[in-house]
């Protein structure tokens, strides 16, 4: 477990939208309730990235919010850069209920994602979904571990960024 963490490694804060992959090694953090994000890791090319969607899809004026949107670009990006499907390692993580708000917004991310992935023939690796905990969570691109931690609520302070 010491070794998942090296200070000088570069470190990138994944907000809700956005989509991160990088041939360099990195620390992507995110902080997930009911959104959902996939890694994926390359393990002969030893890289990679992930995503993180809001809502399962867009009705209009889509974008990486949207997990019709953020999911294929994810993957797309891979593709350009050479890493090959048969190397993945694919984590889905996130879409915590929202018990005070009575949403189910994290399980419809949830199965659109697991749809997604079992309709274009993924094999998942691993998942860590739904309950009603949020999660911090932390991806090292050059090993592909993932280090996820269970919070009871999300605080302004686990929105943290690395410049």
């Amino acid at each position: 477990m010491d070794d998942i963490f090296n200070e000088d490694q570069n470190k990138y804060f994944l907000h809700p939208g956005y989509v991160f992959v990088s041939e360099e090694p990195y620390y992507i953090h995110t902080v997930l309730g009911s959104c959902v994000s996939i890694a994926v890791w390359d393990r002969e090319k030893r890289f990679g990235g992930m995503n993180h969607f809001v809502l399962p899809k867009a009705e209009e004026k889509p974008n990486g919010r949207y997990g019709n949107v953020s999911i294929p670009y994810l993957f797309h990006m891979l593709q350009n850069l050479k890493s090959d499907r048969k190397n993945w390692d694919i984590h889905v993580l996130g879409g915590a209920a929202n018990v005070t708000m009575k949403s189910a917004v994290g399980s419809l991310n949830i199965d659109y994602a697991i749809t997604w992935l079992e309709k274009n023939k993924y094999s998942i690796s691993s998942r860590d979904i739904g309950g009603s905990l949020g999660r911090k969570v932390i991806f090292n691109t050059e090993t592909g571990e993932l280090l996820v931690y269970k919070i009871k609520k999300i605080r302004e302070s686990d929105w943290y960024t690395h410049e």
